[in-house]
């Protein structure tokens, strides 16, 4: 299968340039028969929202514009970054995710687990943190989706990580093999 990767820089609340810009690789990725398309972290809205995302109004054009890319994208399936609700009882009332979709259909959605709250970053002031993401069948392939910051915790990599999950182990548990 042929994968686009497109890396894009959205502007943060800028809908309409982010859904053209999408659009634009969109159609370059078709063009050279491309059967999915993976898209940035939070590809939709821009990233890091930050206090936008207390804004209902901001919330609401983030859904729309989503909506919008996916009724008008056909011919190629595409795994993009948005904002999504949390519909757990407690916890914060949004998700960071990624959402798989083809032709105007969902078919797989995850969500990033671990929140950065270091630097710049404070997601967990916005963002409910996932539990374990099942697999996502997609034509021949079975994917494990993670977000960004969910693959920053190899403990081969890190000395001292700063998280107690690693998604990458959960989501794709392999055994080494000596050659």
């Amino acid at each position: 299968m042929k994968i686009a990767l497109i890396q894009i820089n959205p502007i943060i609340g800028d809908f309409r340039y982010n859904i053209d810009l999408i659009k634009h690789w969109l159609a370059k990725a078709k063009n050279v028969r491309c059967e999915l398309a993976v898209l940035p972290e939070l590809a939709i809205c821009g990233y890091p929202p930050q206090d936008l995302l207390e804004r209902t109004a901001f919330l609401h054009d983030h859904d729309r514009a989503l909506q919008h890319l996916m009724e008008t994208t056909s011919g190629i399936a595409v795994l993009c970054g948005a904002v999504t609700r949390h519909s757990g009882p407690t916890g914060k009332l949004l998700h960071n995710s990624a959402i798989l979709f083809d032709n105007g259909k969902v078919l797989f959605s995850a969500h990033k687990r671990l929140l950065p709250t270091y630097d710049v970053f404070d997601e967990r002031r916005h963002f409910e943190p996932a539990g374990p993401s099942p697999l996502c069948k997609f034509k021949n392939l079975t994917l494990g989706v993670t977000i960004c910051e969910d693959i920053w915790n190899d403990k081969k990599v890190f000395a001292h990580p700063l998280y107690d999950k690693d998604p990458v182990s959960a989501a794709a548990p392999c055994s080494v093999t000596s050659w």
